[in-house]
């Protein structure tokens, strides 16, 4: 596979030789991201911005299928040619789609003085660019609880050194954005840069959490009136690999009387709950930002969701019952159980027990949130958009 590697990343980089000469740099902004297929929130807010500063921007969301993540992944076991070949093969449309969307990518990044991404991106990484060009990591998490990027490689649920190395990964950053001084070590960690690189003034999703949106509350409880009446309490565990998310041990030890409890799904989970008592809620009809807004509490496992929640003062519970063997396999930033430890735990009965008695404690809670969200207070955005108009001035 690593021949095959090579191979990729020899003629993106002729392709792209041709491709500086003929497209000339402009004052223009780049949002790219292989997250989505549309743009985030983060983007949205920043498009908004740089139309109101009549500044000149690009976006391409070409969200890059499972297949093609998979196979050069190691958890995903296809690290010999034969394995990784055919698992291009099996989506062999998306991946020509992925591939044509390069060349478009590499057009729009030689024309662009500043580049955004929510994650790695395979050209701005790989390729040599034009002086001058600023690159930003926009990560689309505000906190880095679990391992990821440099600081999961080698590991079961991350990447291979071989790949990491072949395809330069997350290179290139001449500023990567985090959500708060506390999380700046890891970032940079995970992005392999100095901390000098490291920015911690939030995304422009800090403000959205921030902001009181009456309207979006009312559409919620038009659509799920239910939830106007008892506690509502959101559990949204990040995605795994091994696609045990514990649904049936939170729906049995949920006290229905008291408790309205539900659920969203990471945009990578295909499982569904079906049980009369549970709000199962898809990201197509709202975001879990937006049903942050009507919840009381919010039970994770691993997720930055914690993080977001606690941006917007929502109670935050951490139900980790595989914390042992996660800390292994992918790994683990924060101690979980010393810093949340009255909050966190790995039986749903004690985590249920917190909210049936309602003995929260906040002190810890307000402990987590002083060190672990963003201190700007409702100026992420402007932040954001003032380093965006100094990288375009250099």
């Amino acid at each position: 596979m690593n021949i095959i590697l090579y191979i990729f990343r020899f003629h993106l980089v002729v392709v792209y030789f041709f491709i500086k000469l003929i497209f000339r740099q402009k004052k223009q902004v780049f949002l790219l991201s292989r997250q989505f297929n549309s743009p985030s929130l983060n983007y949205k807010m920043i498009i908004e911005e740089l139309e109101k500063e009549h500044i000149g921007y690009k976006v391409v969301c070409k969200k890059i299928t499972t297949s093609i993540n998979d196979s050069i992944r190691t958890q995903g076991n296809y690290s010999n040619t034969q394995g990784f070949l055919n698992k291009i093969l099996t989506n062999l449309k998306g991946s020509l789609a992925y591939y044509f969307s390069l060349y478009e990518q590499m057009a729009i990044i030689a024309s662009s003085k500043v580049i955004i991404v929510d994650g790695y991106n395979i050209p701005v990484s790989l390729l040599k660019h034009k002086k001058g060009t600023k690159v930003i990591q926009l990560w689309h998490a505000l906190g880095a609880i679990k391992k990821f990027g440099y600081q999961s490689v080698g590991r079961i649920d991350g990447i291979s050194p071989n790949v990491a190395k072949i395809l330069k990964m997350h290179a290139n950053y001449d500023y990567v954005i985090s959500g708060s001084e506390g999380m700046n070590p890891y970032f940079a960690e995970a992005f392999n840069v100095s901390l000098e690189k490291v920015l911690a003034i939030g995304t422009p999703s800090v403000d959205y959490l921030k902001r009181k949106d009456k309207k979006i509350e009312e559409k919620i409880y038009k659509k799920y009136p239910n939830l106007k009446k008892k506690i509502n309490v959101l559990y949204s565990p990040t995605f795994r690999n091994d696609k045990k998310y514990n649904y049936e041990d939170i729906i049995n030890n949920t006290d229905f009387d008291k408790v309205n409890l539900i659920i969203t799904y990471h945009s990578k989970v295909e499982e569904t709950v079906n049980d009369d008592r549970v709000t199962a809620i898809n990201s197509s009809d709202f975001s879990v930002f937006d049903i942050l807004k009507v919840c009381d509490y919010c039970i994770t496992d691993y997720s930055a969701l914690m993080v977001d929640a606690a941006v917007m003062s929502k109670k935050i519970l951490i139900y980790v019952y595989d914390y042992d063997e996660y800390s292994k396999t992918n790994g683990i930033n924060l101690d979980l159980f010393g810093e949340l430890g009255s909050i966190t735990s790995k039986d749903v009965k004690d985590i249920m027990k917190i909210i049936n008695k309602d003995k929260y404690d906040m002190k810890t809670f307000e402990s987590f949130k002083e060190k672990y969200t963003p201190q700007i207070k409702g100026k992420s955005t402007q932040a954001l958009m003032d380093l965006i108009k100094r990288c375009l001035d250099e």
